[in-house]
């Protein structure tokens, strides 16, 4: 007889971050309460409010990090796009969403909050 747990521990778990199927599960860390689990590669590599952001991202906007990692990127492409998407719908476009919509199209790209940053510096020194 299969009891609940023997269920439970057929059952794949993915990291709420990458979706790096996790194997060991003692590697499991809670990024934050409702925000489900990471894998420790990312708990080692993102800071606690990283996580917790990009779980948030990744669950009001969709996808995980590095879903489109092959292809390229471009932050004044994505930044063009957005501003004319914004003004075609004729919404207003504050700041504070164009920074959004960029920083969640950078992670599904596989850049990181920190290499984001970095980037949009550079872009703005320029």
């Amino acid at each position: 007889m299969i009891s609940k747990s023997d269920r439970k521990s057929s059952h794949t778990v993915k990291c709420g971050i990458c979706h790096g199927e996790i194997v060991d599960r003692a590697q499991i860390y809670q990024a934050g309460i409702n925000l489900g689990v990471v894998c420790s590669e990312c708990y080692k590599h993102f800071s606690a409010e990283d996580l917790e952001m990009m779980a948030n991202m990744f669950i009001a906007y969709g996808g995980y990090f590095g879903i489109l990692k092959d292809s390229d990127f471009s932050l004044v492409k994505t930044l063009e796009t957005v501003l004319k998407n914004g003004l075609r719908e004729k919404k207003i476009v504050n700041t504070e969403q164009i920074n959004i919509r960029l920083m969640h199209k950078a992670l599904l790209h596989g850049i990181s909050p920190e290499e984001y940053i970095q980037n949009l510096s550079l872009l703005v020194e320029d």
